[in-house]
This record gives C-alpha cells, structure tokens and sequence, in this order.
C-alpha cells in the first residue's frame, strides 16, 4: 500500500504524451533567456538586502552605547546598501544585454 502511495506521483507524471522541445531555438530566446535569468537574481538580492536592511535598522534601534553593536550595524548597513545597487544594476542592464545580443551596438 505504502509503495503504491509512494509510486503514485511517477504514475501521473507518465500520463504527459509529448516531451518538451528546446528551450532555446533563435538568439532572441537566449536574450529572453538572460532577462529571466537577471530578473530572478535581481529580485532575490533586492529581497535579501531590504531584510538585511530592516535588521541593520533593528541594530541601531537596540545598540544603544555599545560601540560593538554599532559597528554591527553599521557593516550590516553597508553590506544592504551594496546588496541593492548590484540589484538595481541587474535590473538596469537587461537593455544593454539585449542591445548587444542584437547586434545594434
């Protein structure tokens, strides 16, 4: 019973008829390609760097006169603002990419 149970999922997924083609297949699918790619890379550091951020934030609320905790967050702070630039250049370079794969550079 437990390995019908276990087997179940293979079971559904031999039910697709056609496997998939290639992902890429023109130049333009390699530049959509990179755009997703960029795109997910760009949120997750922009996502990473906002809660980076907020605990930087939280730092400096409970730090106090501690010179340590400061510094804590102060690197903490650093370390989120370089986090969002690089996400905002991810974010801005997909044009330059797809100029350039295009040829019209």
């Amino acid at each position: 019973m437990a390995l019908g149970l276990t087997l179940l999922p293979l079971i559904a997924l031999a039910q697709i008829g056609q496997v998939p083609g290639p992902i890429i297949t023109s130049p333009t699918d390699i530049a959509n390609l990179v755009q997703r790619i960029l795109n997910w890379f760009a949120g997750i550091v922009m996502t990473f760097s906002l809660v980076i951020l907020l605990y930087a934030a939280v730092l400096y609320l409970t730090a106090g006169a501690a010179p340590s905790q400061l510094d804590k967050a102060k690197n903490a702070l650093t370390y989120a603002i370089i986090g969002i630039v690089v996400a905002i250049i991810a974010f801005s370079i997909q044009p330059f990419i797809q100029n350039v794969l295009r040829g019209g550079f």
